[in-house]
């Protein structure tokens, strides 16, 4: 895609997976649409957007009829997105879509969403593309303004470890979103993503899933518990999924962790 793009995509109830070679902005306006990521997902609703960078495949479910989205398809070939970037003094692919990312719309975003989509419904041509060219312009700038502002706190920042391990611990049966967490932290979700990746070195839900594995390995090999209700107590289904991640994470079957630590005593 060369030339980049404002859209409305009416989603209702379909389901599906979508990988696109070009970046995107997905952007709830009416209804309810849940987005998975690989490392994150959420809810899109009026006010919620996604960035989804090149290449991210994502599945999505239209939740009501009504469900539909503002698109912004994003071409950094584009020269008018090049202009851009340089306006905002940021490289888009290295920061507004660095990663997948569900993000909260500020409250000057919020009134532009029924302006957007009224325009684009009247927009004829051959007039449409020069709508689409401003609608861009618009709600890329708005996000180039909100990752600054971003940027800037999270300069000053740090997690307090304590408190989000006092957090994951007393949800390891039901293991917290990323926006949970975020809540929990007193962040946006942007924000804590970031301080995670800077501070621990790992994508939130990968530090979650460290966590709920040492304290099954420390259960496995203090406790008589089976471990079928040992996986229920560190949030997994049934024991299968438990031990496939217990054995990639620690290279050894629960089991075999449980026999070593028998025969030592």
């Amino acid at each position: 895609m060369k030339n980049s793009q404002a859209r409305r995509n009416l989603i209702a109830r379909q389901s599906g997976e979508h990988n696109h070679d070009h970046a995107q902005v997905l952007i709830g306006w009416r209804g309810r649409m849940d987005c998975r990521f690989d490392d994150t997902a959420g809810r899109l609703a009026s006010g919620r957007a996604a960035l989804v960078p090149a290449g991210a495949g994502h599945l999505y479910a239209g939740l009501s009829d009504d469900s539909e989205l503002l698109v912004i398809d994003v071409s950094f070939v584009d020269p008018y997105i090049r202009s851009l970037e340089s306006a905002c003094d940021l490289q888009f692919s290295d920061t507004l879509f660095q990663r997948p990312e569900i993000i909260t719309l500020d409250a000057v975003t919020l009134p532009l969403l029924d302006f957007a989509a009224t325009q684009l419904q009247q927009a004829q041509q051959p007039g449409k593309a020069l709508v689409s060219c401003q609608l861009v312009s618009l709600f890329m700038t708005q996000l180039c303004q909100l990752y600054s502002s971003d940027s800037a706190r999270l300069a000053r920042a740090r997690l307090d470890i304590a408190e989000l391990n006092r957090f994951i611990d007393r949800r390891l049966a039901e293991p917290p979103s990323n926006a949970e967490l975020a809540s929990a932290m007193n962040l946006s979700e942007s924000h804590f993503y970031a301080l995670c990746q800077r501070q621990l070195g790992v994508t939130p839900q990968h530090y979650l899933m460290h966590r709920r594995l040492q304290q099954a390995q420390y259960l496995l090999l203090n406790s008589r518990m089976p471990l079928a209700a040992l996986a229920l107590e560190v949030g997994f289904a049934d024991a299968s999924s438990f031990s496939r991640a217990f054995k990639h994470h620690f290279s050894e079957t629960p089991g075999a962790a449980r026999r070593s630590m028998q025969n030592l005593r």
